[in-house]
């Protein structure tokens, strides 16, 4: 089962995706880094995987969902968060922001982060460990069906 996890600035944005059941990056100035990122989500991304947000200020994992679109390239987002964001795609959110809980916990608690943590001898911290960063958005993390249920018991409503 593949896992994707989104990172967000703030909460803000975080609410607003659930409001309108849509999630979308950041729009990159570098062509290169933007074109690697549709690379990306064309070929990884899929209708019926996972997802999950993290909120970057309170390094928190939130609100599971399940993908229900393909990215599209061409659309930019100009009417849902404050600045353009790329690659939208629908979600069916599982929880909102009244579930919360820090990578930290997370890391103890959830198995993909143990396995995954030290098969990376820690390097990066969670972050890296989930794909969490810029140059690894839209590259899903493999999961199993325990996994992603501990994910659901800890934030799904």
């Amino acid at each position: 089962m593949n896992l994707f996890c989104f990172a967000s600035k703030n909460i803000l944005n975080i609410q607003l995706g659930i409001e309108n059941q849509l999630w979308a990056v950041a729009t990159l100035v570098n062509q290169q880094s933007m074109a690697a990122r549709i690379t990306k989500a064309q070929k990884y991304l899929r209708i019926g995987d996972f997802g999950i947000l993290y909120c970057n200020p309170t390094h928190s994992f939130t609100t599971p969902f399940i993908i229900k679109s393909q990215a599209d390239p061409k659309v930019v987002v100009t009417d849902v968060w404050p600045e353009p964001w790329r690659l939208p795609f629908k979600i069916e959110t599982l929880g909102d922001l009244s579930r919360q809980l820090s990578g930290k916990i997370a890391a103890e608690r959830w198995p993909v982060i143990k396995r995954r943590l030290t098969v990376n001898k820690g390097r990066g911290g969670v972050s890296a460990a989930m794909n969490i960063t810029g140059t690894t958005v839209f590259v899903p993390v493999e999961i199993s069906s325990q996994d992603w249920d501990m994910i659901r018991r800890d934030l799904a409503n």
